[in-house]
């Protein structure tokens, strides 16, 4: 009997041991529960992100309606995701910095006062956060330059939080002499009270004679597109045949262009389509552009070769004008393509493929030499461009990304990690490419002329024949490689 009450005793004992463990255990998972929790539930106010040195943009819409969309799936033939039903709501934007009211756009009364902001984007606006396009009833310079030729109605909220892939494409832009480069400034958003996210405020692609894109009121600013089949109006060419791609506009407007303007582009991108196989490109196409586009793309190591944001212009509807590319744009794919061309350079997704092969040099000669000519330095001014950025913007930018963190628990990248994956790869990629440039460029050295190259005064092209003093593209006279 007094071994039975000493037995249940132990039990006892032994079970309350067990009991206590799994109710400390249970506490345990709990507290830690909760203070995740805690930290998922951090809320981000006006006056936390007003202590960053950033502007914050403050939306508060008509009825408090959030800016949403729908998606839709493609077409046979065609690809991607687009979307749809994002429709553009009313309402106020004020921007402050540090507190200080820089922006009120008013109350909104269409064509008097307030914005609209819609969700903008295909698949980057498949995630949170989404971005955004606003629309001034006034025109407005939100970056704040002090000039009124930068005041327009159109900008654009896009993400960038966590790798300065846009900063660092739109940097290239400009070194690589592309005829406009977006401005852009960091900032925090909310949206009736609820923090968006940490954002790239930048000038929209739109026609603007004095600071965006200059062609004339007769002139076309076009994309060629992958979502053509998810717009009101689209066009399409002699080059894609099926059904991935077409053209649609981005100026004039697509509810003001007239018939004769869609047939007058069209017929012209259809021309200088043709023109490739002919050797007359130069004639419909402004080449520089062409290669400097390109071989930015190769720096990059562009992966995404299919999505939107190829942008063209012609600045009027006369022959006095040519296609001309206007500005990188789309930077989510980039340093994807690592000891490799971009997508682009060989895909079939736009001309670069067919103009390397085209009986007529200018572009693989233009392509060659605008490498040669930026090789030497861009690795160091790149550098010097992101360590200036860094300078003014990591501090505050670092603040709003524990801002992102704590309401999407996103982990933590910092600016000076991102500046040397950035910098790693530039010398990397450019390491790559002065060993690969020529991959299906065929450079065959001078080894035919009879006379001596350096005083006869003749001008050969990179295969040893004499053509014309007025070749165009990369030729050689006088024992010098020469751009004309």
């Amino acid at each position: 009997m007094t071994e039975n009450i000493c037995k249940f005793a132990r039990y006892k004992v032994i079970t309350g041991i067990f009991y206590m463990k799994k109710f400390l255990l249970t506490l345990a998972i709990a507290l830690i529960t909760q203070l995740a929790w805690g930290q998922a539930e951090v809320v981000i106010t006006r006056d936390t992100a007003n202590t960053v040195d950033l502007l914050v943009l403050d939306f508060t819409t008509v009825d408090s309606v959030m800016p949403t969309c729908d998606f839709v799936d493609h077409p046979p033939g065609a690809f991607g995701n687009g979307i749809t039903n994002a429709e553009k709501i009313p309402g106020r934007l004020v921007v402050t910095l540090l507190g200080d009211t820089l922006y009120n756009s008013g109350d909104y009364e269409k064509g008097v006062s307030g914005m609209t902001v819609r969700v903008s984007g295909n698949s980057s606006a498949l995630k949170d956060p989404k971005p955004y396009k606003i629309k001034l009833q006034q025109k407005a310079d939100l970056l704040f330059r002090g000039d009124d030729i930068y005041i327009d109605k159109d900008w654009r909220l896009l993400r960038d939080d966590r790798s300065l892939n846009t900063v660092t494409g739109f940097i290239l832009n400009e070194l690589m002499d592309m005829q406009w480069t977006p401005q852009y400034r960091y900032c925090n958003v909310f949206i009736n009270g609820t923090y968006q996210g940490l954002y790239l405020l930048v000038e929209n692609v739109k026609r603007n004679t004095d600071c965006r894109l200059n062609v004339s009121k007769k002139g076309y600013i076009v994309e060629r597109d992958a979502y053509w089949w998810n717009e009101d109006l689209y066009f399409r060419t002699y080059y894609f045949t099926d059904n991935r791609y077409g053209y649609t506009f981005k100026y004039p407007e697509s509810d003001e262009v007239t018939e004769e303007q869609i047939s007058y582009i069209q017929q012209y991108i259809i021309d200088a389509e043709k023109s490739i196989k002919q050797g007359t490109y130069d004639e419909y196409m402004d080449v520089q552009s062409l290669a400097s586009w390109l071989l930015a793309h190769d720096i990059l190591g562009t992966w995404d070769s299919g999505g939107s944001n190829l942008y063209m212009t012609k600045h009027d509807n006369t022959p006095d004008s040519k296609l001309v590319m206007a500005n990188l744009w789309d930077f989510d794919s980039s340093r994807q393509m690592k000891d490799s061309f971009s997508r682009y350079h060989s895909g079939a997704d736009f001309y670069f493929e067919r103009l390397f092969k085209s009986p007529n040099p200018l572009f693989r000669d233009l392509y060659v030499s605008t490498w040669i000519d930026i090789k030497n330095h861009l690795n160091t001014i790149m550098a010097e461009r992101l360590n200036n950025f860094s300078t003014e913007n990591a501090t505050a930018v670092n603040a709003s990304r524990h801002f992102v963190c704590d309401t999407y628990g996103n982990s933590f990248v910092s600016v000076a990690s991102n500046l040397t994956t950035q910098k790693n790869w530039f010398k990397s990629q450019l390491a790559w490419l002065e060993k690969n440039i020529c991959g299906p460029i065929v450079v065959t050295p001078v080894t035919d002329i009879t006379v001596n190259p350096a005083t006869d005064g003749k001008t050969y092209n990179l295969q040893g024949i004499e053509v014309p003093a007025s070749t165009p593209g990369l030729v050689i006279r006088n024992g010098k490689l020469i751009k004309q």
